[in-house]
C-alpha cells in the first residue's frame, strides 16, 4: 500500500511533546455483485485512512487511525493505542484477544462476498462494541492478548463490559521451507464461553488455514487453502457454522495482480440454508485498488 506523509506536526500530551508522523493510505473497489440467480447489481466504494503516531519525551509511543467514513464519537470507530515495553494498548474499533490470535479463514472476491468465510466470536470485532485489546510484549515466538469488550443493547447504547478474553499464537518459522502458525483463545460472557483454535502454514506460494471453535455444546469448523504463481492466485474456503446459528458455506475465488496496487478480483460462493431455509448462490466480479 502506499503510503503518502502529510506532514509532522506536534502533538501535545501530558507525558510531553513531541513531533508525530500522519500518513494517508486508503482503497477502493468497483465491480457487480449477485445476491442469487437472478439479480445483479453495482457495488463500488472508496476509503480514506489516517494514522498518526509519535514517540513521547517518555520512550512511550501513542497514536491511532480512522477512516473517513468515521468520526470516532464514543470511542466507536477507529481506534487509538499507547505503545512501549509493556506491550500495546489498544482502544476502540479493535477485535478480542481470541479474534486477534485466531482469525477467520480467508475470504473471496472482491467484495468478500458475505463474509460468509467468517465463524461466528462472542467479541468478533466492530464499531458497534468498543474494545480495550493488550498485546503483550512478545516473547521468543508467541504473542499473547488479552481483551475487555462493551457491549450494545440492540439501540445503539453501550452496556456494561460483557466480554473477556484471552488468546495466544506461536510464529514458527522453517527457513526456506515456509513458516506455520498456532493459536487458540478463550473469550466468555456472563452466560457463555467460547473456546477457539486455529493453524496455519505457508510455503512456495501456498497457504492454508483452519479454524475450529467450540460454544457450550455447539461446534464451528472453517478452513481455507490459497495457491499464488506470477500474478495469478486462488483461494477456496469451507465453513460450517450451523450449530452456532450460522450456515455451511463453500467459497471459490480467482485473483489476477494488475501491479501497482490494483487486482482484478472475482468469487462465487454456495451457502447451505439451515433449518430448511433456501441454499443461496453469491458471486462477484470487480477491481480492487489500494494507494
Amino acid at each position: 500500500m502506499k503510503r503518502i506523509l502529510l506532514a509532522s506536526t506536534a502533538l501535545c500530551m501530558g507525558a510531553g511533546v513531541a513531533m508525530a508522523d500522519v500518513t494517508v493510505s486508503g482503497d477502493g473497489r468497483m465491480g457487480v455483485v449477485s445476491n442469487d440467480s437472478e439479480e445483479i447489481h453495482f457495488s463500488s466504494r472508496v476509503r480514506v485512512k489516517f494514522a498518526l503516531s509519535a514517540e513521547l519525551d517518555n520512550g512511550l509511543t501513542a497514536g491511532g487511525d480512522v477512516r473517513a467514513d468515521q468520526d470516532g464519537t464514543g470511542g466507536k470507530a477507529g481506534k487509538v493505542f499507547l505503545s512501549g515495553s509493556f506491550g500495546t494498548l489498544a482502544m476502540g474499533d479493535v477485535d478480542g484477544a481470541a479474534k486477534a490470535a485466531v482469525g477467520h479463514p480467508s475470504a473471496v472476491g472482491y467484495t468478500e462476498i458475505g463474509s460468509d468465510n467468517e465463524i461466528t466470536y462472542l467479541r468478533g470485532g466492530g464499531a458497534e462494541e468498543p474494545a480495550l485489546l493488550y498485546t503483550l510484549p512478545r516473547m521468543g515466538v508467541v504473542q499473547a492478548y488479552a481483551s475487555v469488550g462493551q457491549g450494545d443493547d440492540g439501540s445503539g447504547q453501550e452496556v456494561d463490559f460483557e466480554t473477556f478474553a484471552i488468546g495466544a499464537k506461536a510464529d514458527l518459522a522453517f527457513g526456506d521451507m515456509g513458516t506455520a502458525w498456532l493459536g487458540g483463545g478463550f473469550e466468555s460472557t456472563a452466560d457463555e464461553g467460547h473456546l477457539v483454535v486455529g493453524a496455519g502454514v505457508s510455503a512456495s506460494g501456498f497457504s492454508g488455514k483452519l479454524v475450529a471453535g467450540t460454544l457450550d455444546d455447539s461446534n464451528q469448523f472453517g478452513v481455507s487453502a490459497g495457491y499464488s504463481a506470477g500474478q495469478i492466485g486462488t483461494t477456496v474456503y469451507y465453513t460450517d457454522d450451523t450449530e452456532m446459528e450460522g450456515d455451511e458455506a463453500l467459497g471459490v475465488g480467482l485473483e489476477w495482480s494488475l501491479g501497482g496496487g490494483a487486482a482484478i478480483k472475482t468469487g462465487v460462493v454456495s451457502v447451505i440454508g439451515r433449518d430448511g431455509a433456501d441454499d443461496t448462490r453469491k458471486a462477484d466480479l470487480g477491481v480492487t485498488f489500494s494507494f
